[in-house]
């Protein structure tokens, strides 16, 4: 009898201690969700935020480019007026004129930034002196046109527009830098609250669950798969509205995308449209003038898609299969035909074959190939180098050389991020996109990338991809020599 009672002792104070084991349990569970409730509209508020930061910016980039564009239409019907002195040419200017400052105050309003707010009170003065030039040659325009092309052969205007792009130029740099820093930020605030929810209730959950061992009686056990079925259903209810919230930011971005290439495309065409109507009456300077907003407008739309490719591969689920090297290479060649009309390129042979896609490789090697052709010394045919070796881990390593100037060693890392460019337009064309597309396809491939370079001495890029492995060569890999 002693030692039953002693046993049947033993036995209560553990089923006590597992009582209070499990209404511990139930109270941190009940705690972990309140807090992971409260991080959560926390963190959803801060997302908000930052949601309205990337909408107000997107808004100066649209009030930036429409004050630029008053400009140009002002510019326009001052040149239309000029060449023929009829007063209709006059609707775009004098439209052009009536918008421009209140398009520019538009801006000026939104601007919050102190150095943003300096740059357009530089520019103030600029778009005044412009306005007044335009104005002083329409008035003189009337009475004799001889003395109006005098003030346009100044080249006052010109360089008064040239200061004033400039100043936009950078203006608009900047905001797209802000755009790019506040998306980063509302990706990674969403990531953050997506796993705070989750992090918050499978905690919760687990806490429950523990709860649930310590309840002995029915009663209790059913009111704690109700409340952990309670705890599902919000962990649920949250974690699709951040995949809503995930599926409206990337249909923003690419809203603002196709948003953007309309208006290139329109100014693409009203340039072509006006080169063929009224180009034989055109001067050399108009014509010049019309080539540029062509350019531009293309650059733009190349631009567009080079940002919705680099956008899609972060989004894209890429399937791995067999991929032969020496394909991807002749695929890009004979997709560079025209380009390579002049150049000499050696492909050396054989090449492996690598877990890849080969759409997403002719990509990146062809955005090689390209610059491989395009950065080198003026007059000199290009040089280029195809070429595979051994890499790391199981890595096969493809080189793609040439002879061109050369990247310096701190610039290295920097050409590869996004709108990149280390020379202007005038010397070499381009979005600054490209490389930063090679690096994202190698690391969605499971690779690397890199270039090695110096001033003057040409460049090797290279990107490192997983080795094709055929089904059962791992195993006999691994197979010990010898046997009996």
């Amino acid at each position: 009898m002693p030692q039953a009672t002693r046993q049947q002792g033993r036995g209560w104070r553990w089923t006590r201690d597992l009582g209070g084991l499990a209404g511990a349990a139930a109270a941190a569970a009940f705690l972990l969700l309140a807090l992971g409730g409260l991080l959560l509209v926390l963190n959803l508020a801060r997302l908000a935020e930052a949601r309205r930061s990337t909408e107000i910016t997107v808004v100066v980039l649209d009030a930036t480019r429409a004050v630029v564009a008053d400009l140009l239409d002002a510019e326009t019907g001052q040149r239309g007026f000029l060449l023929i002195g009829e007063d209709s040419y006059l609707g775009p200017y004098r439209q052009a004129v009536d918008r421009i400052w209140a398009d520019f105050a538009s801006l000026d309003a939104m601007v919050m930034l102190p150095a943003q707010q300096a740059r357009l009170e530089t520019l103030r003065p600029l778009i005044e002196a412009k306005l007044a030039e335009l104005a002083e040659t329409v008035a003189l325009r009337r009475n004799a046109a001889e003395a109006a092309l005098a003030v346009v052969r100044t080249d006052r205007g010109r360089q008064l527009m040239d200061h004033i792009r400039i100043g936009f130029g950078a203006f608009e740099t900047e905001a797209r830098r802000l755009l790019r820093e506040r998306t980063a930020l509302q990706d990674e605030r969403t990531r953050m609250t997506t796993f705070l929810a989750l992090g918050c209730g499978a905690l919760a959950l687990a806490s429950a669950g523990l709860s649930a061992l310590g309840i002995l009686r029915r009663r209790d056990g059913r009111r704690l798969v109700e409340q952990n079925q309670r705890l599902e259903q919000q962990v649920e209810e949250r974690t699709a509205t951040l995949e809503e919230a995930n599926d409206e930011l990337r249909s923003f971005a690419a809203t603002i995308s196709h948003d953007l290439r309309a208006p290139a495309r329109a100014i693409g065409g009203y340039a072509a449209a006006l080169e063929e109507d009224a180009g034989p009456r055109l001067g050399e300077e108009e014509r010049d003038y019309l080539a540029r907003i062509a350019g531009a407008a293309e650059r733009m739309d190349a631009l567009i898609d080079d940002i919705l490719g680099y956008s899609r591969l972060a989004r894209q689920d890429i399937a791995l299969r067999r991929v032969p090297l020496e394909e991807v290479v002749e695929a890009v060649l004979d997709q560079s035909r025209t380009e390579l009309k002049d150049a000499r390129v050696e492909v050396l042979r054989p090449m492996p074959a690598v877990s890849g896609h080969a759409g997403v490789l002719v990509q990146a090697v062809g955005n090689l190939v390209g610059n491989a052709l395009k950065f080198r010394p003026p007059g000199e045919p290009p040089q280029v180098t195809i070429r595979c070796t051994e890499g790391e881990g199981g890595l096969v390593r493809l080189w793609v050389e040439d002879r061109g100037i050369g990247i310096a060693p701190e610039h290295q890392e920097r050409i590869f991020r996004p709108f990149e460019r280390l020379h202007g337009r005038e010397a070499f064309a381009g979005t600054g996109v490209g490389l930063a597309i090679v690096r994202r396809v190698a690391e969605r491939l499971g690779g690397r990338c890199g270039v090695v370079s110096a001033s003057g001495e040409g460049s090797r890029f290279w990107i490192d991809l997983p080795r094709w492995t055929e089904p059962g060569e791992a195993a006999v890999r691994a197979a010990p020599h010898g046997g009996s």
